[in-house]
């Protein structure tokens, strides 16, 4: 990797429902070709150029020149919730229908919509392939909120409320001394998979919103997931080798990162990119019988990778004849996925551990299936997507499951 002389480094920073970070080299990013697969680094192992940032527009920080030395910092403090609200959740009172946002009006930069003004809004967005266009309709498209609410315990979006559905919403520069944009994430799911698409979004002169930029549309070889403003003129892609689906993906993804700028074609600045929210958490569940007829179930959560996490949705759910006791109220397991707690982001190598007291039922009041196949506490957990500026993403779903059972053996004889 070229020195701090040599080559401009980019960073951006995020925090907990603010921002991203990530640093890119811009100068041997972008002759990067073909696809570069990421592999794990052992924790503190990466070494590139620290760089000072100062705030110089909404979810955008501008480098100065470092001692040559790459920590890893937290977020900048400069960050403030204003930003955050503003640009990545839906805002309380949004009118989803086209209305301009006050205070943004400006004769030399776009109208700039935020993630509200987009739901229920009328626009044309481009076709997310000619076979989904019946069931992903694009022109005119009303998105609906595609973002659950983590803190009701909703862990699926509402596919009900529109076949395409917002994501996110970032403001970025995407040219050196440009005007800040908008860019949006919209998804449809035409069937088992989520097609993405980023686009710029601007006001159209009349109120509502148009289209003013098409920067990617995912397919089944491009699984676009997450956008992220770059440091200093771009957005970032976020692309893992396949799309990460169904309740939890028991496999390991290495993905892409690739930088868009108008103007520009998307440079693949994998290699050479710091991901702040990009990192392997793992749940595990351990039993303890207390010799009483009852067991201890310790629940934690541990930030196995190299960066600090977002935010993360803990669900869970035990057999009828289970009665649980702990932090949080477990639902009865019916076969859907209810969240039952939002954990703060934890730090690599830090965990979490919560403990809820198991207590079975005669195994003569159990039913057929559980006396069968035992008495089940099952846990998941994720990160929250779509929840900051920055990206949210876990490459490894194989440790975002576990379990633990009471079977027959294991009660006591009368």
């Amino acid at each position: 990797m070229s020195t701090p002389d040599e080559t401009l480094f980019e960073e951006a920073f995020a925090e907990f429902a603010h921002a991203a970070e990530l640093m890119v080299d811009p100068v041997d990013s972008a002759v990067i070709h073909g696809r570069v697969r990421r592999r794990r680094t052992t924790k503190g192992a990466l070494a590139a150029a620290l760089a000072a940032l100062i705030v110089a527009v909404p979810a955008v920080w501008w480098l100065q020149d470092s001692n040559g030395q790459e920590v890893d910092p937290r977020p900048a403090e400069e960050t403030t919730d204003e930003t955050s609200t503003a640009e990545t959740s839906p805002a309380e009172g949004g009118t989803g229908t086209g209305a301009v946002p006050q205070g943004q009006e400006s004769e030399t930069e776009p109208v700039l919509p935020t993630f509200g003004d987009l739901v229920g809004a009328e626009i044309d967005l481009p076709s997310f392939g000619s076979v989904y266009d019946s069931s992903c309709p694009t022109a005119p498209a009303r998105p609906s909120d595609g973002t659950p609410d983590p803190e009701s315990g909703q862990w699926f979006p509402d596919v009900d409320a529109g076949p395409v559905r917002l994501l996110k919403v970032v403001h970025t520069t995407l040219e050196d001394g440009g005007p800040v944009r908008a860019v949006a994430l919209f998804g449809c799911t035409p069937s088992e998979q989520t097609i993405r698409q980023a686009v710029v979004v601007a006001g159209d002169g009349d109120g509502g919103w148009e289209v003013t930029e098409e920067i990617a549309v995912g397919d089944s070889g491009f699984a676009l997931w997450d956008i992220a403003p770059a440091a200093t003129a771009g957005v970032l892609l976020l692309v893992p080798e396949q799309e990460p689906t169904g309740r939890y993906l028991e496999i390991e993804l290495d993905y892409e990162v690739f930088r868009y700028r108008t103007g520009e074609e998307l440079a693949d600045v994998t290699a050479d990119a710091y991901l702040w929210g990009v990192t392997d958490l793992a749940v595990s569940v351990e039993k303890t019988a207390n010799g009483d007829g009852t067991w201890t179930a310790a629940v934690t959560v541990a930030n196995d990778g190299d960066h600090e996490s977002q935010a993360i949705q803990l669900a869970m759910c035990a057999s009828e004849s289970l009665g649980t006791d702990g932090p949080e109220t477990v639902p009865e397991c019916n076969g859907e996925i209810q969240g039952v707690a939002v954990l703060e982001p934890l730090v690599p190598g830090d965990s979490t551990t919560m403990e809820w007291t198991l207590t079975p039922e005669p195994f003569d009041d159990w039913n057929g299936d559980e006396q069968a196949g035992g008495l089940y506490f099952s846990v998941w957990m994720r990160p929250v997507a779509y929840s900051v500026d920055g990206f949210v993403f876990d490459p490894d779903g194989e440790n975002d499951y576990d379990d633990t059972s009471i079977i027959v053996d294991d009660m006591p004889t009368s």
